[in-house]
């Protein structure tokens, strides 16, 4: 059906520039049957009557050229325009660029829905439609244009045409019977301009129209310049007259500013943006890992905002059927969440992901979070992907490789063996070893790469998968700030005697908890000259904490800019990893190397095999035996073994450091060792219907394409439907799942997809 013919109002007051640019770009694309009305309210500038007379030469059938006698306003000459004929109406700002396709845009959305009254289009300049900073006056991104801009916004866009409390005027479409119900602009009021746009939209709202935003286009707005430096007065002026006819109108302006309802939708589009610049050309990279914040997420996000800048990166977290992607692309991180439905294969919900933000390689780091439906993702993926070790999850379920006694199995690999140890344990005694192991081979052998942090863990990863191509690059980390910025708060160590020993980080069981408290106890019973100071934070006190007696003190989290003078704080003059079970690299001893402290450490794992290499510590006799584990501290403390005290302070100082940079550009060569071999994934980016509950939860409103032409019927069993949706994942959502037919629900999904 063709569109119905719009009339594009643009008030004129010098800017004579501006005026021509504006010009130009709406004439390039502006349809024949639109009329373009330009008003001139008696500019002074005596070069806007001559750029008329050209107009008026070049014959345009689509300009309608205007000259108001007598200064009648902005909000005069805007009423002028408005009052000439019965067709739907744009009101233009002089100082805008226009995109292409931006009125057809327009004219869907008003068709979406009978009650949308305005309509405002996304802008660099435009308070709450302000695009990307909101209620800001933004730039263009660097070397991009206004299509540019929105062409990445039109990418982006389902669209949902959210509500707004009212239109911005740079860019207001109107429609005609809403200006027959309720009348013109209020002249008399607000004659000079600001604050009319916001009266009618508050008189249209309380007669039952909607105000949205056209959340598909994107229009560049320079700037109010066609008022003189009093606009700042008048616009004071104004609110005041705005806020006696509707007192309510800054409330309802402010809460949803708080509220910005319309974030995810400016966050979709500048992760679509990121995609149109030069960016775009780079390879993008997915990170997947579990829904658990540690090292694993501390290593990921160092790739992701490393200053190497070879690839665009993203990081998946999967959690059962609800999956948490986060872009780092544009400058801020933006996050998302997308959830699968009941009925979407895993290939396609992660391949659709991968589509939508042309991802070409993924990274997994970790499966724990959806450990069958990434396999079975991965299984048939057309996208290459590659493996980083950070536990030994994929070898057995503990993690760890703990017993049930909670102790190192030494990397057992006897299957009847390793299924008797699970057995014993009630959270995996479901567990078949064999097939779990099985099922990872196969996920192992498919992997274009492996990556392991230390020697050490390859060693024993290799036991369990044999591969002999598996890249060694540690972690990076930077600690170039080390002491930098202010003191944070701390507790108080009495002065006396007793030798501080440190553990560093969040320590659990498997980090050495429970030995800390046999270490602290029998420090207590041996009446023992040491304390115990834990920069970080136990599993069982996670404040900071001070036993009566000061034997044990929590200091609680940190920054590790803040090690070194935490470190000298509670004077410690050791560090010590009672750790029950192998780390595979280990970041806190890398800080405490870096604060010139030396270490001790169990004999296993990447520990052992980092200190043996530098000689910056000591390895423990006897790792199982609290007293054993005291009497090393004593022995490492003695005045007589003073000298070698000192050497491996030395040693620690001396230990060299991969910076975040150093393994950044390990890690991407190992990528572009790949992605040149590989053809590009084929798979159809994601459907609407699944981006669109990325957004929903965050939008509050109902997808409007098709809503007026269907039937109250089909209106309420898609209300219906989308309210199943939000509660899904809520205590009643789950019983109702449960007691609601399955042929019912099997409908109402296909209602809601086919929308």
């Amino acid at each position: 059906m063709p569109q119905r013919a719009i009339d594009i109002i643009i008030p004129v007051y010098n800017a004579y520039e501006d005026l021509q640019r504006c010009l130009d770009s709406v004439l390039r694309t502006t349809a024949l049957r639109h009329r373009v009305i330009l008003i001139d309210d008696c500019s002074p500038d005596s070069r806007i009557p001559d750029y008329f007379e050209t107009l008026r030469s070049a014959a345009d059938s689509r300009v309608t050229l205007l000259r108001n006698e007598a200064n009648l306003s902005f909000v005069g000459a805007i009423n002028r325009g408005m009052a000439l004929g019965q067709n739907d109406v744009v009101l233009l700002n002089s100082d805008t660029v226009v995109t292409s396709g931006w009125l057809e845009k327009l004219h869907r959305c008003a068709d979406s829905d009978a009650r949308i009254g305005t309509i405002t289009p996304f802008s660099n300049n435009a308070e709450i439609c302000s695009f990307p900073k909101f209620c800001q006056n933004n730039t263009l991104p660097q070397g991009m244009s206004a299509e540019d801009v929105d062409r990445a916004i039109e990418a982006a866009a389902l669209p949902v045409y959210p509500d707004i409390p009212t239109a911005i005027g740079f860019c207001m479409f109107i429609r005609r019977d809403l200006l027959n119900e309720i009348g013109l602009f209020d002249a008399a009021t607000f004659r000079l301009g600001y604050g009319e746009e916001n009266d009618f939209c508050m008189r249209a709202a309380a007669a039952g129209w909607r105000n949205v935003l056209c959340d598909d286009t994107f229009i560049q707005h320079v700037g109010s310049r066609s008022f003189d430096i009093t606009k700042q007065a008048l616009a004071e002026e104004n609110m005041r007259r705005l806020l006696a006819k509707h007192p309510d109108y800054m409330q309802r302006v402010m809460a949803f500013i708080a509220a910005d309802p319309i974030k995810a939708i400016r966050q979709l589009a500048q992760s679509f943006l990121a995609l149109t610049g030069a960016a775009g050309a780079k390879p993008g990279i997915l990170h997947i890992m579990h829904g658990r914040s540690g090292g694993t997420e501390q290593h990921i996000r160092s790739l992701m905002h490393s200053d190497s800048e070879g690839c665009r990166h993203y990081l998946l977290v999967t959690m059962d059927d609800v999956w948490q992607l986060m872009d780092a692309n544009s400058g801020e991180l933006l996050t998302y969440h997308f959830n699968r439905q009941p009925d979407q294969l895993w290939a396609d919900f992660l391949a659709g992901l991968c589509a939508s933000f042309r991802i070409q390689l993924c990274h997994v780091h970790h499966l724990a979070g959806c450990q069958l439906g990434l396999l079975e993702a991965l299984g048939t993926l057309a996208i290459p992907y590659g493996f980083s070790m950070h536990d030994f999850y994929l070898a057995c379920p503990t993690i760890n490789l703990l017993n049930a006694a909670g102790v190192y199995c030494g990397g057992e690999t006897a299957a009847a063996r390793c299924q008797s140890c699970l057995n014993a344990q009630s959270d995996f005694c479901g567990i078949d070893i064999v097939a779990w192991r099985a099922a990872h081979a196969d996920f192992i052998e498919r992997a274009l790469f492996v990556i392991a942090p230390s020697d050490w863990a390859a060693g024993m990863f290799r036991r369990y998968f044999p591969r002999d191509d598996i890249r060694v690059i540690p972690h990076g980390v930077d600690l170039a700030a080390n002491g930098a910025g202010a003191m944070p708060s701390v507790l108080l160590l009495p002065k006396d005697a007793r030798h501080s020993i440190g553990m560093l980080g969040a320590i659990g069981p498997v980090k050495g908890a429970r030995q800390l408290e046999r270490l602290v106890a029998r420090s207590r019973e041996r009446k023992l000259a040491l304390r115990w100071v834990v920069i970080g934070y136990l599993d069982r006190q996670f404040q900071p904490h001070q036993d009566g007696d000061t034997l044990l003190t929590v200091h609680g989290q940190y920054l590790p800019e803040h090690m070194e003078a935490l470190l000298d704080h509670y004077r410690i003059e050791l560090v010590v990893f009672p750790s029950a079970g192998p780390e595979t690299f280990c970041y806190t001893l890398t800080e405490a190397w870096s604060a010139g402290r030396p270490v001790l450490v169990p004999p296993f794992g990447a520990l052992h095999e980092r200190v043996q290499a530098s000689g910056a510590g000591w390895i423990m006799r006897d790792c199982s035996d609290t007293d054993a584990i005291l009497d090393d501290i004593l022995s490492i403390l003695r005045p007589e073994n003073r000298a070698d005290f000192s050497h491996k302070q030395t040693q620690a100082r001396a230990v060299r450091v991969a910076s975040v940079r150093d393994m950044a550009n390990a890690t991407e060569t190992v990528y572009h060792e790949i992605l040149p071999r590989q053809a590009s994934g084929c798979a159809a980016p994601l459907p609407q219907a699944t981006l669109y509950t990325a957004l929903q939860t965050a939008l509050g409103v109902i997808a409007t394409e098709k809503h007026r032409r269907r039937s109250l019927c089909d209106y309420w069993l898609l209300r219906l439907a989308h309210l199943g949706l939000r509660l899904r994942y809520t205590l009643l959502g789950r019983w109702l799942y449960r007691i609601i037919p399955v042929r019912w629900q099997q409908f109402l999904k296909r209602r809601l997809l086919a929308q």
